[in-house]
């Protein structure tokens, strides 16, 4: 497969806001907010850059692909853990217990908090990096300081809340002790073609702030395109020759559950089709499998991943099965936010499909506009 441009920025490619990120001081709290394609994860991993040399720092992500995407993306070795496996792994370590859970094997904070407060009170001089760190609830910052951590970086937003329990940006300013203004705030959109961005505003639910700055419309590329089919296989046919008209494209695939996963990275691999070019290699990964991520961010392909796993990751194209999706309780507000965080990883294209017969809701949240929004049916052959 063929190169793709995948690499941290410089330092001389950052703008005003993002270079006042990075010049903050090694010690300390701050919290950076900012929409999707804002450079949230790039102040984030260009900071744990600058300070690798002192040892004494982590990187933690919300999954592992984005662990294994932030490692690939840098020449540095980094120290990075999913947010859990560090949280699991630091409970255990100091406490020689095994985590107190709840009835949904979540981590019981409020009896991680006592034996925290039971511990012998020291100095923790790590630094912690925390990217998407709106996805980790409030109890679980409570816990670290309890504990004696005191340096903090977060980088997050809570319009890409999709986890049960999650901070905002409020509860986040308030635990770590800053005052509004302290908080930095990133704006321009640098990843999304102006389409994209428009398209995923819709799904914008946060009251508290203005929706993410529209990048200029210069580099259009194409309105959004939902498709309705009879077949999946034609879906499937759609993406290979989409792939096919430039393999240094990445291509991501997203799908809503682990079985759609499986039935579409299948079908990829083994459908028969002609191609001008070699076939796409096809990765996939689910929190599930128990092998490490084995995706190559630096190379085109078409890549399979579920909603959760696609977070904070970035494709030159974007496909959507919208078949599994659900609105469970009418709740359209946590449907949106997980659209919102799954249309913005498209930087230059994107394109939904929905068979004929769905219909559990999710089209209730579409834009109806044309302008934001093509319906078309597929007759893909």
């Amino acid at each position: 497969m063929s190169k793709r441009k995948f690499k941290l920025p410089g330092v001389d490619d950052l703008n005003k806001s993002q270079d006042r990120v990075l010049r903050l001081p090694e010690n300390g709290q701050f919290l950076i907010v900012g929409g999707p394609g804002t450079g949230k994860s790039v102040v984030a991993l260009l900071r744990a850059v600058k300070f690798a040399k002192n040892k004494n720092y982590i990187f933690l992500t919300f999954n592992h692909v984005l662990v294994s995407a932030t490692s690939q993306l840098v020449d540095t070795r980094l120290q990075t853990l999913t947010l859990s496996s560090w949280f699991y792994k630091l409970q255990y370590q100091l406490t020689r217990e095994y985590m107190p859970q709840r009835a949904n094997y979540k981590p019981d904070y409020d009896e991680v908090i006592k034996r925290f407060e039971s511990l012998e009170p020291q100095e923790r001089t790590l630094h912690i990096i925390i990217d998407e760190g709106q996805d980790m609830p409030v109890k679980f910052y409570e816990s670290l300081i309890t504990c004696g951590y005191e340096n903090f970086f977060i980088v997050a937003d809570q319009n890409q809340q999709i986890t049960e329990e999650n901070s905002s940006r409020q509860e986040l300013t308030d635990i770590l002790g800053l005052d509004v203004e302290d908080v930095i705030e990133l704006t321009e959109n640098f990843r999304n073609d102006y389409p994209i961005a428009l398209f995923a505003n819709e799904f914008f639910t946060d009251p508290s702030s203005p929706a993410p700055e529209l990048p200029s419309p210069q580099r259009e590329l194409g309105v959004p395109i939902l498709y309705e089919y009879n077949h999946y296989e034609d879906c499937v046919k759609l993406i290979l020759r989409e792939f096919d008209r430039d393999d240094k494209n990445l291509v991501g695939v997203v799908v809503a559950n682990d079985d759609l996963r499986d039935t579409y990275a299948s079908a990829l691999e083994t459908m028969e089709i002609n191609l001008d070019n070699p076939r796409a290699i096809v990765s996939t990964y689910s929190g599930k499998d128990k092998t490490s991520v084995s995706i190559d961010f630096s190379e085109g392909g078409i890549v399979v991943l579920n909603d959760k796993s696609i977070k904070g990751l970035e494709f030159d194209m974007v496909f959507i099965v919208i078949d599994g999706f659900k609105i469970y309780n009418n709740d359209m507000d946590s449907m949106k936010k997980r659209f919102y965080v799954i249309s913005s990883r498209a930087m230059k294209k994107l394109v939904l499909f929905k068979s004929r017969g769905y219909s559990d809701g999710v089209e209730k949240i579409l834009p109806n506009n044309e302008n934001i929004l093509i319906r078309k049916r597929l007759n893909n052959g």
